[in-house]
């Protein structure tokens, strides 16, 4: 029985992308193995690049502070120190930012070397402002990030109504990440796929994991319900699922967890937007095809995939309050994702003490499609022992370890309840 140098564990954009970097050398023997579970994330993703909005908390979901902003609302409170934005740490910004940069010459790559488009577009992210308690917010994101001022652009009212002649004239201007963009979901992991197959890779689809072989401390063999494939690596990409795969491998919990996001799409509409808008309620995000994006929603419900009128009633109001030509589109489809969340929002990349043969790349929580680009050049330098284009200590799982090596009490239980 062939001996792959490495297999991988998922095939959402994550695993895929860490396949695609893999192969591009065409020296290893790699295979992939991935089982589309219901509420999969990378088929549930907008495509958002939003490395700015995603370090800031604008990104994807309902914004954080809409619970805060409705009790200021209505006690009449304007105290700019308790509306506090959710900044992600430097290392994250950095992450983001870095892989953000490499989608250009990206998607140059897969197109001209492998004939794969998965529709980049440089669009802008807008945070539109309805409010002074929108404003105040959005100038302390500012403020929270001095070294990072060029990325951001104020809009009046004018310039606004100028550059998104369809957004309400109830609003009172905009930020703009003038760095994030959008992309096709889909078609990136399907890129990603496309473009490792053509390399060599060896792809084993709607093919479940249902153990890892071990013989002492290493990780030996990848066990599927098709049969065993040894291997001298293997990757867990398994997105909201790792936690399983860890156990198997490492014995460790991992603390990674589903975290649902509902989201809802429009028919195929004339262009109505120019770029992407997230604001208190909702991001809106239209694609190449005209439909339109609606999203999403931040729920910890373990694996349940169900949608929820009431949610998506809110998400279609946030969204046609934004966009009042909205209020006569019909609804084509609308699914809920698990995106793989961990306990401080930080992808889990990277060895575990005491364990061969075993790489993390999971952990990603709402920005798989952002980080894939990052994330598969940083599994290949792992991989190939080079030194890393990032630091990735704040990414290893040793985070979650005592001195003793022992998982930490907190991580351990948030682990076992996921």
């Amino acid at each position: 029985m062939r001996t792959y140098d490495v297999v991988i564990c998922g095939g959402g954009v994550i695993g895929a992308a860490v396949a695609y970097y893999l192969s591009r050398q065409k020296d290893l023997n790699i295979a992939l193995v991935d089982y589309k579970y219901p509420g999969n994330a990378s088929r549930a993703s907008a495509g958002g690049l939003w490395a700015m909005g995603e370090s800031t908390g604008l990104g994807c979901g309902v914004i954080l502070f809409k619970t805060l902003s409705k009790q200021m609302r209505e006690t009449g409170q304007t105290d700019i120190p308790h509306m506090k934005p959710h900044v992600m740490p430097e290392s994250f910004f950095e992450m983001a930012m870095a892989s953000n940069a490499m989608y250009s010459d990206l998607y140059e790559e897969l197109k001209d070397k492998h004939g794969v488009d998965f529709k980049y577009e440089r669009t802008g992210l807008k945070f539109i402002l309805f409010d002074e308690y929108d404003r105040l917010y959005a100038e302390n994101i500012v403020a929270a990030i001095p070294s990072r001022k060029s990325q951001v652009r104020w809009l009046d009212q004018g310039e606004l109504q100028a550059e998104e002649p369809h957004v309400s004239h109830e609003a009172i201007g905009a930020m703009e990440f003038n760095c994030d963009h959008q992309i096709n979901p889909y078609l990136l992991n399907e890129a990603y796929l496309e473009a490792a197959r053509q390399n060599g890779v060896e792809l084993h689809l709607n093919t479940k994991v249902t153990g890892i072989e071990r013989q002492g401390a290493s990780v030996t063999g990848v066990i599927t319900e098709r049969g065993r494939l040894p291997c001298k690596l293997m990757i867990n990409a398994a997105g909201a699922w790792a936690e399983t795969i860890s156990k198997w491998a490492t014995g460790f919990p991992l603390p990674v967890f589903p975290v649902k996001g509902q989201v809802l799409v429009s028919e195929k509409l004339p262009k109505l937007l120019n770029g992407c808008l997230t604001t208190s309620d909702c991001y809106i995000a239209q694609k190449d095809n005209g439909e339109i994006l609606i999203g999403s929603t931040t729920e910890e419900r373990g694996f349940d995939t169900t949608t929820d009128i009431r949610f998506l009633k809110e998400l279609a109001t946030g969204a046609m309050k934004s966009i009042p030509a909205l209020k006569e589109m019909n609804v084509k489809r609308c699914w809920a994702g698990l995106r793989p969340g961990s306990p401080d929002e930080l992808p889990i990349l990277g060895k575990v003490p005491g364990i061969e043969g075993y790489l993390n790349a999971c952990g990603h929580f709402r920005t798989g499609m952002l980080t894939s680009a990052i994330t598969g050049k940083l599994l290949d330098e792992l991989v190939r022992h080079q030194p890393a284009s990032i630091d990735i200590e704040p990414f290893l799982f040793a985070r979650f370890l005592n001195d003793e090596g022992q998982m930490i009490g907190k991580y351990q239980l948030e682990a076992s309840v996921a």
